[in-house]
């Protein structure tokens, strides 16, 4: 892996320097642009002198393109996706997560953070084990099952209504192309039933949203369903089974 090669203070000049010209630019049009997902511009070590040092590697920054400009604010926790060709003939490349980034710090124009793995980055097709220059930084909003359904059931809850309006605002903070809704449940009962439930779940989100908001199209909406088989922390607790039971909002492009 590439590790940046300047001094730290050289790293945030230039990155001064990108900032002030591009606010020196001419104004914009007012016609909306579709997103463009972060990337990961490049990966730094604290107090960076050019030499790469043992014990260094889990305090790795990964400084990201964009900032609060989309919304990207300290706190935030984005996913990692590394995109690989799968095939000559396929115009794009597969997108496979590998991880999290909790953003640590933002302005406008960039923002950086800390990198989580994720259980995929094990995959044979992932040659390197950490995040590289150019991987996707993609915005997501994690909501918990138990607020929008019943339990075990995909029919909405009666309260609903105040969480959906936080995810509508989501989306409208972005302007995306396309928007992922992403159901997942805990390993209770059987792994079949958990991938039908997680399915319907994440159906009904997408349909209540192109219902309500207007600015939200059936064309911009996508519904899939993983069950128990992506947990963000181990099934060992009640409370673990609790974050795991969820549904995920994620501006795709």
């Amino acid at each position: 892996m590439q590790v940046l090669r300047l001094p730290l203070l050289a790293f945030l000049l230039g990155l001064y320097c990108c900032q002030h010209a591009s606010a020196q630019a001419p104004p914009a049009t007012t016609a909306q642009k579709k997103f463009d997902p972060p990337r990961i511009l490049a990966v730094l070590r604290p107090n960076d002198t050019g030499e790469s040092r043992p014990g260094d590697g889990d305090q790795r920054l990964y400084y990201i393109d964009k900032g609060q400009e989309v919304s990207i604010n300290r706190g935030d926790i984005l996913n990692v996706y590394r995109e690989k060709k799968v095939h000559p003939a396929l115009a794009r490349g597969m997108r496979i997560f590998i991880g999290t980034i909790t953003i640590t710090e933002s302005q406008n124009g960039s923002s950086m953070g800390t990198f989580t793995t994720g259980a995929r980055m094990n995959l044979p097709i992932i040659k390197f084990k950490v995040p590289l220059k150019g991987d996707l930084v993609v915005p997501r909003l994690i909501i918990d099952s138990g607020v929008l359904f019943n339990p075990g059931d995909f029919s909405l809850a009666a309260n609903a209504g105040a969480e959906f309006a936080k995810v509508a605002q989501f989306i409208k903070n972005f302007s995306p192309g396309k928007i992922i809704i992403e159901g997942h449940t805990d390993s209770d009962g059987d792994d079949s039933g958990n991938q039908t439930l997680s399915e319907q779940r994440a159906s009904e989100v997408v349909k209540f949203l192109i219902n309500t908001y207007s600015f939200i199209t059936d064309g911009m909406m996508e519904a899939k369903g993983y069950g128990e088989n992506q947990p963000i922390v181990p099934n060992d607790t009640p409370d673990n089974k609790k974050l795991n039971r969820r549904i995920e909002v994620i501006v795709w492009e």
